[in-house]
């Protein structure tokens, strides 16, 4: 019963996810296209993660004393009215840059206020012992629409326009917020008696505590950074420095996503009775080391084919951190634990955005962004080799 009340939550996810993607590929399009500045195009993509560090607590606190399913709906339905108001900002002839970042600013801070729900509503729907199969079952959705998004989304973009990405964006959210009302109906959690403040030190005390859970948290926090230093400029790179058409950067986004994809697919049976602390911190070194071979070539295709062998260490390290989360934090404190670690992990993700950005604005090319990004991500496995995360089981 619990099993077969898992697959409304997926395929909604599945919906959202497709819409997502086609956001994420049209919005620095169109930017660039009205403004033709590397700079807005990264800082439009970093702010949407600045939520993250403001919000991510307090959807925490949510998931943990209110209905997670009705968290869920209420979430989609408002963002969908939000992706509405950003796609009439961009619409207009002179693009408005403070109601932009205002409008991206909105619509992001949806996602920190439900994530806490939906990762903490995963083990009451499924038993522990499908748990890394859940997880799983979400990454590789998430990892083949961003295998068919860069074809989809760069047909739409190039046939259509990227404001109509926008639009279906508005509609999957719609739709995902009726399928998660088919969701069994949930005991509500008994409401803690302390101020919002208290369960927020409750949050943040235990995750210090427990060493392991913190120490992946910084991991990511390092490796995001490194990610985004590149993965902000992408586009940038692609079409500007190396003169791809949107197409072709597509394609080598394709192929970076099946790699990814593939990631997904092998995670059960490459994670299963192996230590959660050695598959983190192996896959970051490897991943991180990887990322130098994009020094060595500027064929869309060979990049294409890098970015996938990154991501099949990408998913595994997300898989692997998701499950042994669930796994070892009780169900009464998991959303503000997951929101505690999320809000850690993603507070890089403006920064390195950002100094991206910065860097190429200051006229130095993209290798400069590649060295430092391999560099700090490999960096971040070795040292959490030697830290509680390298022992844990």
């Amino acid at each position: 019963m619990r099993q077969s009340a898992f697959r409304f939550l997926w395929l909604s996810f599945l919906i959202s996810s497709i819409g997502d993607w086609l956001y994420k590929l049209a919005l620095p399009v169109v930017i660039l296209q009205k403004t033709g500045s590397a700079y807005h195009a990264a800082t439009a993509f970093g702010v949407s993660f600045i939520p993250w560090i403001i919000f991510s607590m307090i959807g925490g606190v949510v998931a943990d004393n209110y209905s997670k399913k009705h968290v869920l709906i209420f979430g989609n339905f408002i963002a969908s009215g939000l992706a509405l108001l950003l796609l009439s900002v961009l619409w207009q002839r002179q693009l408005n840059y403070p109601l932009m970042y205002i409008a991206i600013f909105l619509l992001a801070s949806v996602d920190p206020l439900t994530h806490p729900g939906f990762q903490s509503i995963i083990p009451e729907l499924v038993a522990n012992d499908y748990l890394v199969a859940a997880n799983a079952i979400i990454q590789t959705i998430e990892n083949c629409i961003s295998v068919v998004g860069p074809l989809l989304g760069g047909a739409i973009i190039t046939l259509i326009g990227g404001y109509t990405g926008l639009l279906v964006d508005v509609g999957s959210f719609l739709a995902a917020a009726l399928l998660l009302c088919w969701l069994p109906s949930q005991r509500i959690a008994e409401r803690s008696h302390s101020s919002i403040l208290g369960d927020l030190q409750t949050g943040f005390a235990y995750t210090i505590k427990q060493r392991v859970i913190l120490s992946g948290s910084l991991m990511f926090f390092f490796t995001n950074f490194a990610l985004n230093m590149f993965e902000a400029n992408y586009m940038y790179y692609m079409i500007k420095q190396l003169g791809y058409s949107l197409f072709e950067t597509s394609i080598a986004m394709t192929i970076a996503g099946i790699g990814a994809l593939l990631g997904g697919l092998l995670s059960t049976r490459l994670i299963t009775n192996r230590k959660a602390g050695a598959v983190l911190t192996s896959s970051t070194m490897w991943a991180g080391g990887l990322t130098f071979l994009l020094l060595f070539s500027h064929n869309f295709i060979y990049i294409g084919l890098i970015l996938a062998s990154i991501n099949v260490f990408g998913t595994l390290n997300v898989v692997t951190y998701f499950s042994l989360r669930q796994r070892t934090v009780p169900e009464r404190l998991l959303g503000r634990v997951v929101a505690v670690t999320r809000m850690v992990s993603y507070a890089a993700i403006p920064l390195g955005s950002w100094v991206g950005g910065l860097i190429l604005g200051r006229g130095y090319q993209m290798s400069v962004v590649i060295i430092a990004a391999g560099i700090i991500r490999f960096g971040a496995g070795f040292i959490s080799r030697y830290t509680a995360m390298g022992h844990e089981v």
